[in-house]
């Protein structure tokens, strides 16, 4: 069927109504409608049914090209264009698609349930005078289908019971918690709930604000399910997506409550990391939507620290980023109720780029004294050896030799020393042979990754010969073992992480080899393997000789001998 809508869409006819094309040579070109351009970067390919975009990597068939547009998940993309081509699709029942529209009934279920109880005149009066004292508005709450856990251990239970989902479905989306005893109980009790949705608006998770003191954890939220990651989500972004397009910037808060807030004063660009360190999926997730951020913390010592880890995060996903700077003990929901959208927006436009808001935050910790220079470089330089990109690092090195006076010269060798601490001398493997093979064994997992992706026989063919541990990578793993269970290009999409999906666009278009050496890629990794397994051996050959443990070291020698032949 899917072969069929594809074989039935023009891929030229479809982008021709989104994007302005000419004709060059085979293929047509013109500007990317998923990022800002003024020179023609976008080329689709007629024969091919592809398109890709040299400016952003933005790539992929007539489904990509949907769902990029629209937001939509693969199957959404599949109903719409199957609509375009007049094509009827089968509705015999799929397993896997029942199972995950079940689960998404069942959050709806939820969400509507709460809604009601926090419009109940009293189970939700609690609630409602948070929300007051907050100062969200009915309108705004509605907007975010916020609600209330009634203050029962059954009341979820017994409301999604009654309409036909079982108890073990209701605990895998983390709704219910069993019992010793054999039953179940409600995981959100007497506590404010906001509903955490997908990028199309639908729910998938929820998290809980208590409201008594004596409830803890204050903020409990829905553990990973099959319908949610929390690394790899952003709340608020179904909320956020046309703002974040319009502006080319978000701005990223910590908290729900802060979302709600930003939300309610106008900042329709803003989404939030559900309190945890920004990921790199979430990095990633960004990067579609816009191409600036600017972090909005908590003006404390967690909110710096986060800043801070966000920063080898962002630039690894060219993102340009900048922190705002709040005054101190307030974060973005109190700064709006106190000083309004207005100064809020200034303090946004005046973020700092984040290595310079850390190492201004050092620089007001410590005076500039000998001793309090050192102890700023001590503080700052981790954070320029987490910068993976050559150029960011030295900018960073110098910037921070400017500002303290200190010659780089010095600074660059206490970044040596640093880096020299993580891993002792006398256990450190040649650099330059680690990073010959490591190369020669990322190649080879690459390739094989295309054979299987390219050809169904070599797929079935290798998913037989290789396991999941050959790969070293894992992101090669990860879509080594989407495809052993899907055996499809587009189901692996789906199946994976977001970073993953990235790997699986790569490879995709990627060049390919001249000759198709599957034997020797295959060689290549178990003559790898062996290497890593005897350097393996041969340091806990002496670990066990300096423990006297002569059992374990003819063991040892006995493998490392076997190895060897």
């Amino acid at each position: 069927m899917r072969e069929l809508v594809r074989g039935r869409t023009d891929i030229v006819e479809l982008v021709s109504a989104y994007v302005t094309l000419r004709k060059q040579g085979r293929r047509y070109v013109g500007l990317c409608p998923f990022h800002s351009e003024k020179t023609p970067s976008f080329t689709v390919d007629r024969d091919r049914g592809l398109f890709y975009c040299f400016g952003c990597g933005a790539g992929g068939d007539v489904f990509e090209f949907v769902m990029r547009m629209h937001g939509l998940s693969f199957p959404e993309a599949i109903r719409e264009l199957a609509r375009r081509a007049g094509v009827q699709l089968e509705e015999a029942p799929d397993h896997r698609r029942g199972e995950w529209e079940r689960w998404l009934r069942a959050a709806d279920g939820a969400a509507g349930f709460f809604e009601r109880a926090l419009a109940h005149p009293e189970a939700g009066r609690a609630a409602r005078e948070y929300l007051d004292r907050r100062g969200v508005d009915p309108a705004t709450a509605r907007r975010f289908r916020l609600g209330y856990a009634p203050d029962s251990w059954d009341a979820l239970l017994r409301h999604l019971t009654g309409q036909g989902y079982e108890p073990q479905l209701l605990e895998r989306l983390g709704l219910v918690h069993p019992r010793a005893d054999g039953g179940w109980y409600d995981t959100f009790r007497h506590r404010l709930v906001f509903p955490i949705f997908d990028p199309q608006g639908r729910p998938v998770a929820f998290g809980g604000r208590a409201l008594r003191d004596a409830d803890q954890p204050k903020y409990l939220n829905s553990r990973d399910n099959p319908l949610f990651s929390k690394g790899r989500t952003l709340y608020g972004l179904h909320l956020a997506r046309e703002a974040l397009s319009r502006s080319g910037r978000a701005v990223v808060v910590e908290g729900y409550m802060d979302l709600v807030a930003c939300h309610q004063y106008g900042v329709a660009e803003a989404v939030a990391t559900l309190g945890t360190a920004l990921t790199s999926e979430q990095a990633a997730l960004l990067r579609r939507h816009c191409q600036a951020v600017v972090l909005v913390y908590d003006s404390d010592e967690a909110g710096r620290r986060a800043v801070e880890r966000a920063l080898p995060v962002l630039e690894e996903a060219g993102l340009e980023a900048t922190a705002a700077v709040l005054p101190e003990g307030l974060d973005p929901d109190a700064f709006l109720r106190a000083y309004g959208a207005e100064e809020f927006r200034r303090r946004v436009d005046a973020g700092l780029p984040l290595f310079r808001f850390a190492l201004e935050s050092s620089l007001r910790r410590h005076p500039l004294t000998p001793e309090g220079k050192v102890r700023v470089v001590d503080e700052v330089l981790p954070l320029i050896a987490s910068v993976r990109h050559d150029v960011a690092r030295s900018e960073h090195l110098a910037q921070l030799s400017q500002r303290l006076g200190i010659p780089e010269d010095a600074v660059r060798a206490r970044l040596r020393a640093v880096r020299r601490q993580k891993v002792r001398p006398s256990q450190e493997p040649d650099p330059l042979r680690l990073a010959v093979d490591r190369s020669a064994q990322r190649a080879a997992e690459q390739h094989l990754l295309q054979r299987m992706l390219d050809e169904e026989e070599a797929r079935v063919r290798l998913a037989q010969r290789l396991r999941e541990e050959d790969f070293s990578d894992p992101l090669h793993r990860e879509v080594f073992v989407a495809l052993c269970r899907t055996g499809d290009v587009h189901a692996v999409r789906e199946a994976v992480s977001e970073a993953a999906r990235e790997v699986v666009h790569r490879l995709w278009f990627g060049p390919r080899p001249a000759r198709a050496d599957e034997e020797g890629w295959v060689t290549r990794i178990r003559a790898e393997q062996r290497r890593r397994r005897r350097e393996e051996l041969v340091a806990e050959i002496a670990r066990a000789e300096q423990a006297g443990d002569v059992e374990r070291v003819r063991a040892a020698q006995e493998e490392l001998r076997a190895l060897a032949e």
